[in-house]
């Protein structure tokens, strides 16, 4: 593990919700909460939840009035202020369309409120509907979140959203530190100046990690939080 003086500056943190926010059942952790305000530096929450979903979650939590919603491919800068997205959800609802005919059972999330991806109840075959939207469409990708299935492009992911975020805060993505739990997690880990898993991530999130967490979910987020405000 690098010492804390090997670390770049880091002036925000971009944190997931879903499973390092909160438990399974989606369950806020109150210690997270009260330790993520007395952070000494923005926290950005960033999700695969719709953007305004993250805007009440951001208002209520006390995080930053930036966030990033839908893996990367909507961000908003200010509470009043209109969503940037970075992403076409065209592709994404023909792509829909194309699943539909081979899982006539699959369920939407959210859709009215989407802009650059959609989300779908887990349930069907996972595997083979990857393989058919490898083969059919290319340029997007299914996730599984353990929350709900995601369809989106390849080439926005939360790592994209932070990058937007630094450009909008005058910041590199090295001044982020970055805390998450499962694989669409893993851009943004990666990118940050620092990244922090929470106890219950994936093993490839934790081998990423320059911190884990030893307790999981929201105090596992306490944790880190904490953690990382001793090195600031």
């Amino acid at each position: 593990m690098r010492e804390a003086s090997d670390f770049p500056e880091i002036k925000a943190i971009v944190v997931d919700i879903d499973g390092t926010l909160t438990d399974m059942s989606r369950l806020i952790s109150l210690d997270a909460v009260a330790a993520m305000r007395q952070m000494p530096i923005p926290v950005i929450l960033c999700t695969g939840n719709v953007i305004c979903f993250v805007l009440a979650a951001s208002k209520l939590l006390g995080a930053s009035n930036t966030m990033i919603g839908e893996n990367g491919g909507v961000v908003l800068h200010g509470f009043d202020a209109k969503a940037i997205v970075l992403a076409d959800i065209e592709e994404c609802r023909r792509a829909k369309d194309f699943l539909m005919k081979e899982f006539p059972d699959l369920e939407s999330l959210d859709e009215t409120y989407r802009k650059s991806e959609l989300a779908f109840r887990r349930g069907i075959d996972l595997d083979k509907a990857k393989y058919l939207i490898a083969e059919h469409y290319p340029s997007l990708e299914m996730l599984d979140t353990q929350f709900a299935l995601h369809l989106k492009h390849k080439s926005v992911n939360k790592a994209t959203g932070m990058r937007k975020v630094a450009e909008i805060l005058g910041l590199k993505t090295e001044n982020f530190a970055a805390m998450g739990d499962s694989e669409n997690d893993l851009p943004m880990l990666k990118e940050a100046g620092i990244a922090i898993a929470v106890g219950n991530a994936t093993p490839d999130v934790k081998a990423e990690a320059d911190y884990v967490c030893r307790k999981s979910y929201g105090e596992g987020a306490a944790e880190g939080f904490q953690w990382l405000t001793r090195i600031l």
